[in-house]
């Protein structure tokens, strides 16, 4: 599901507003006051730069453009200024047009969303349970995460990754998560062979279906999924992360489409938005279905479900979505009910789509009647007593584990296996409410303890989402005890189409990669070992009828057991 912050001054050229690439009229002041654009305004200034990426926002209200920017840079090697024509890749936001292209075919009668993704993807290693069209537009198809998946294969962040490359390791995959249909999970690998599933239907690219389909009839000329790395892309931003006093570029190798791929400009997304209320392209079915929200059998909510995620915020119904790919943040946002919609884009990574959005929600919208602030929640901060349920281990991923314990000084927080890792106290910030960063927005909000201690918390990443612990028992172990010497050998797994060779050096269990650095693993249970810098997060060691070591089980985020068989000893 999912998925931060600013830099500095003027620069005149940023402010085009020429509205060649999409149907919505000029901006005018009959629409808004001058003081709410003069506001909106302030909000952008902080990254008006003539040295820095930025971002490109639009508001819309009732179908029509009411304000629009563009701060910063697009290219900092030709000091070219971001416009609100400027293409961006929108990572995520991706998704829901992927769902919509699905819809598409399914309100033909082309596609059933209950029918099993293997009667339109054959090649696809059975699964325990059938996983159906549904389940992949809800992220309950429990499949591994196809990121973790291609790191764990070996491949790095800037390998080419093919569309054929991505499906063939996707196809060998005959684990999974979870029973589909059991959980949700936010799942790149399911919306990735939804794009497969329209192609091989459509009997079109992808790339050619939704821009004949929905682009092209909404007017949004510099909308595109891209499947090529070595497209030539018109106005185009390139990404960036910030490096010492600067910024490096983040060039993407990866052709990947549907979970993410899509390229576009922050007006053509408001002509988007503007088709759910017009409904140009569309039939009622599929407008009915992606606001549809199902629940898994466990009863979590499909909170990110058809590439839109409602929310209500202030008594307003939201619906919307972020992303983040590369140096790419983005972030889209309707509220059907006042005809708000707007969309934000920028080239780096340390900018916070999400804050930026809701801020303008406010401004914009902040007289309405149904506006009404969430009212501040009272509360005392919390007695060394009342902070002792919260204390245990919580995992977040595989092998990523947080130790919470309390003292007179208050909640205390560590990673779990960090070597010499000193507990820091958390600053309360809310009922049950822990600021782990302030910088970043992200906080622990523990669930409230019934009868016992608290047997979960949610990581929260400002107002992106967040991503759910639960509380593990670690049975008393000494890491002493262990002999490296029975784990050491080759791994390889089918899965993965890959091997590691385990060795023992200077007293730790090393795993090299032909095409990764080696990363050392840390016993902490019984055959259960964590990595904290390597892609194999988490290792459980197999044994033998004799008692050998004879495989391991590896996972990392999103992405569990995956079978490797010991080759040689």
């Amino acid at each position: 599901m999912f998925a931060n912050l600013p830099a500095a001054h003027l620069m005149g050229a940023v402010l085009s507003l020429t509205l060649s690439a999409c149907s919505l009229s000029e901006p005018g002041p009959s629409f808004v006051d001058e003081p709410v654009t003069q506001a909106a305004q302030a909000l952008v200034e902080p990254w008006v730069s003539g040295t820095a990426p930025g971002v490109a926002v639009a508001v819309a209200l009732d179908g029509e453009l009411v304000w629009a920017r563009g701060a910063g840079l697009a290219n900092l090697e030709h000091a070219v200024p971001i416009a609100p024509e400027t293409v961006f890749q929108v990572a995520s936001v991706s998704k829901q047009f992927t769902a919509f292209a699905v819809l598409l075919l399914a309100s033909e009668g082309a596609i059933s969303l209950d029918d099993d993704i293997r009667d339109y993807i054959p090649e696809l290693a059975a699964p325990p349970q059938t996983i159906t069209v549904r389940h992949l537009l809800d992220h309950a198809g429990g499949l591994r995460e196809q990121g973790t998946l291609t790191a764990m294969a070996g491949w790095l962040d800037d390998d080419i990754r093919t569309r054929d490359q991505q499906l063939d390791l996707n196809a060998r995959q005959r684990g999974v998560n979870f029973p589909a249909g059991s959980e949700i999970e936010y799942s790149n690998t399911g919306y990735t062979l939804l794009a497969e599933i329209v192609a091989r239907v459509s009997g079109l690219s992808f790339d050619a279906f939704t821009r004949t389909r929905m682009f092209e009839p909404l007017g949004m000329t510099a909308t595109r999924f891209h499947g090529d790395r070595n497209a030539l892309i018109p106005d185009r931003a390139t990404s960036y992360y910030p490096s010492g006093d600067s910024f490096a570029p983040i060039v993407s190798a990866g052709e990947t489409i549907g979970s993410t791929g899509l390229h576009t400009n922050v007006l053509d997304l408001l002509a988007w938005s503007r088709n759910f209320e017009t409904r140009q392209v569309g039939s009622d079915f599929v407008f009915e279905q992606m606001a549809e929200r199902n629940h898994a059998s466990n009863g979590d909510a499909a909170v990110f479900g058809r590439g839109q995620e409602r929310r209500m915020v202030n008594g307003l119904e939201t619906w919307s979505h972020g992303g983040r790919d590369d140096g790419y943040r983005s972030f889209v946002l309707r509220v059907p009910e006042h005809g708000f919609a707007l969309s934000i884009l920028s080239n780096r990574t340390d900018f916070d789509t999400a804050a930026l959005a809701f801020d303008l929600v406010e401004l914009f919208l902040g007289d309405a009647p149904e506006y009404q602030p969430e009212a501040r929640v009272d509360w005392a901060e919390a007695t060394r007593a009342e902070l002792e349920p919260y204390a245990g281990h919580y995992e977040i991923y595989p092998g990523v584990i947080f130790t919470i314990s309390a003292d007179d000084d208050g909640l205390k927080f560590a990673q779990f296996g960090v070597p010499g890792g000193e507990a820091v106290t958390l600053p309360q910030i809310g009922p049950r409410e822990f600021q782990l960063s302030a910088a970043t927005d992200i906080a622990l909000v523990f669930e409230a303890p019934e009868i016992g201690p608290s047997q979960g918390l949610d990581y929260r990443i400002g107002l992106h989402g967040t991503i759910p612990g639960r509380r593990i028992e670690l049975a008393p172990f000494d890491p002493a005890s262990v002999s490296l010497a029975d784990y050491t050998g080759l791994y390889e797994s089918d899965e993965l189409a890959t091997r590691y060779v385990l060795t023992v050096q200077d007293g730790v269990l090393v795993a090299d990669h032909a095409r990764r650095p080696a990363f050392s693993f840390t016993p902490y249970q019984v055959d259960t070992f964590l990595s904290l810098s390597g892609p194999l997060q988490a290792v459980t060691f197999t044994r033998d009828g004799n008692g050998q070591v004879s495989g391991m089980l590896a996972s990392a985020a999103l992405a569990e057991n995956i079978r490797f068989e010991r080759v040689t000893p």
